[in-house]
């Protein structure tokens, strides 16, 4: 019996010590990123073709097949060339709206309405999308990256 006491704390000890390790490691690599967050009201400006006032507007994928557009405030700067610019003004803006709208056209998936926050909470714009995660990051007044991540979601919208 003593025997197996031994060999299990041999084999848990290690194995504790890895999990704390990676989980203190993944919390500091993960605090420079922010979030997206599931919001009613983007979703309905959206499907409304609503742009709102004080946002620059951009489409990721090409005019043909988009599956996100977004819109940043005006304080902040996105440099990517993975985004194209939209006149919110403009057919175009419509144009994309709808082909995203019809990701999962008869299926259980819909596109989501969702607000983009920095790593410090800060509202820095909206997203639509199916997919439904991203990586944000922004240092200062500069989104650094902001790419979807993952697949597109399946089922409600959370409330």
């Amino acid at each position: 019996m003593n025997q197996f006491k031994q060999h299990r704390s041999q084999f848990f000890y290690p194995i504790i010590i890895y999990f704390t390790v990676w989980t203190a490691l993944s919390g500091c690599s993960l605090a420079n990123y922010g979030k997206l967050k599931s919001d009613p009201a983007v979703t309905r400006a959206f499907e409304n073709y609503q742009a709102m006032p004080g946002y620059k507007y951009y489409y990721r994928g090409t005019f043909s097949r988009p599956f996100v557009i977004i819109g940043i405030k005006e304080n902040f700067e996105l440099h990517s060339n993975l985004w194209v610019a939209v006149d919110p003004q403009s057919k175009d803006f419509r144009t994309v709206i709808e082909r995203i709208s019809l990701q999962g056209a008869g299926g259980t998936v819909a596109p989501w309405g969702l607000t983009i926050f920095d790593a410090s909470g800060r509202d820095i714009g909206v997203w639509y999308s199916a997919l439904n995660n991203a990586a944000v990051e922004v240092n200062g007044n500069q989104i650094v990256n902001l790419s979807p991540v993952g697949t597109v979601a399946i089922g409600n919208q959370p409330q």
